[in-house]
C-alpha cells in the first residue's frame, strides 16, 4: 500500500473509523503492536482536532487523510479546511499529545503530518 486516501465527514462519530482504518494500515506496514497503538491514538487525536475545528468554523467539507507506506516508513497526513489562524478549542493539547506519540509530528498550516520512520 504505497498510498491510500480516506475522507470523512467532520463528525465525531467518524473519528473511530479513521483510527481503525489507519491502525490496520500500520499493522499491515509491519509496525510493532505498541507502535500501532501509538498510531491509533495519535491519529485519533489529530482527526478529532480537525473535526472540532470544522465544527467551530461551521465548515462542512470532509477531513482528508493520506496514508503512505514506503521504504522510508509509515506516515499519515490529516488535512482540515479551516483557516490555520483559527485557534484550537483545546489550547493546543491535542497537538501536544500527537507530538508525544509520533516520532515525527509537524503542523503546516491546516495539515498535521505524522511519521513513523522505518528502522534501518
Amino acid at each position: 500500500m504505497p498510498e491510500a486516501r480516506l475522507s470523512i465527514p467532520p463528525d465525531a462519530e467518524h473519528v473511530r473509523m479513521a483510527r481503525v482504518v489507519v491502525a490496520a494500515a500500520a499493522r499491515r506496514h509491519g509496525l510493532a503492536d505498541e507502535q500501532v497503538d501509538d498510531v491509533r491514538l495519535a491519529v485519533g487525536e489529530a482527526v478529532a482536532r480537525a473535526v472540532l475545528r470544522h465544527e467551530a468554523a461551521e465548515q462542512g467539507e470532509q477531513v482528508e487523510l493520506l496514508v503512505s507506506d514506503d521504504e522510508a516508513g509509515f506516515s499519515v497526513r490529516i488535512s482540515d479546511r479551516v483557516d490555520p489562524a483559527q485557534p484550537d478549542h483545546d489550547g493546543g493539547l491535542a497537538l501536544e499529545l500527537v507530538r508525544a506519540l509520533a516520532p515525527v509530528a509537524r503542523l503546516d498550516g491546516a495539515v498535521v503530518t505524522l511519521e513513523w520512520p522505518r528502522d534501518r
